[in-house]
């Protein structure tokens, strides 16, 4: 007499299918974040040598002026591959070292492209373009960028021993050597336009010429302030304002606002030389 066999129970059956559905699941998402992980390094890297070619295009001839324009001889070459190129910033002891850009009639346009006009995760370093080209105030973007490059370092500044042993931060423009002393960081938000009403939103001052302007500006950024530099710039002083983003809250920014030093500000006479981004601003 043949006895009938038991098939296996199904909750076994499912049991199995589950485990393997898991198990391909947590290839397919160990692939993927490996992948994207390359993706990401090789990226890094290639923007890391673009940067680095851009540097070795600063030639080394001191401070050295075209007699004809006045600008700076070392970054002819820059200009030459890019007429949007208005300086460079470099802050010693950190990554943030790299060219700035002007680009006033298309102002987002380094948001995510080269300092050649490629696509770029992390962009380039650029003006607010809305700022006046001759100005006592640039408001400079750049992304913060998780491997510590562009603005990724900015928000170190909210330590005040960082801030101490980072207080100068040096942008040439094409035409002179600055360098400007840190005197406030803070931290900030984008607003919904709606919501602008009775809040600081130092993304809406793009010239501080008037004096009035320039004191708002300027007591709204020291009571934000994360310390107190002991610093408090005068109506007559050029302003630099740092800002990238940050995570403290949805839309978030850290800023970062330095004065130039009062050895290198130029005299209410002097003005800075007209140039091709000047004409085209205009």
């Amino acid at each position: 007499m043949r006895h009938a066999v038991d098939n296996p129970p199904a909750k076994k059956k499912t049991g199995k299918i589950i485990v393997i559905v898991v198990l391909v699941v947590f290839v397919v998402g160990f692939c993927f974040g490996a992948f994207m992980m390359l993706k990401t390094m090789l990226t890094a890297k290639k923007e890391q040598e673009t940067f680095d070619s851009l540097q070795e295009m600063v030639e080394d001839t001191a401070d050295e002026v075209d007699e004809e324009t006045g600008a700076l001889r070392c970054y002819d070459a820059l200009y030459e591959k890019n007429k949007d190129f208005f300086g460079w910033l470099k802050i010693d002891d950190t990554k943030i070292d790299y060219p700035v850009m002007y680009s006033p009639e298309e102002p987002e346009r380094y948001l995510h492209s080269d300092f050649y006009g490629n696509y770029s995760e992390s962009g380039m370093l650029f003006i607010d373009g809305e700022c006046p080209y001759d100005s006592n105030y640039y408001l400079i973007y750049g992304h913060h960028m998780r491997n510590g490059s562009m603005f990724g370092e900015l928000p170190e500044y909210r330590s005040f021993d960082y801030y101490e042993k980072h207080k100068t931060v040096y942008f040439d423009t094409r035409f002179e050597r600055r360098d400007y002393e840190v005197f406030a960081a803070f931290y900030a938000e984008v607003y919904d336009i709606r919501d602008e009403e009775g809040k600081f939103c130092y993304y809406n001052y793009k010239n501080l010429s008037s004096k009035a302007a320039f004191d708002e500006y300027i007591a709204n950024v020291k009571a934000l302030s994360v310390y107190d530099t002991g610093i408090t710039p005068q109506f007559g002083d050029d302003i630099i304002a740092l800002s990238t983003c940050n995570y403290h809250t949805e839309d978030g920014r850290f800023v970062v606002v330095a004065r130039m030093n009062k050895k290198d500000l130029k005299s209410p006479t002097e003005e800075m030389p007209t140039s091709d981004a000047t004409a085209k601003s205009e």
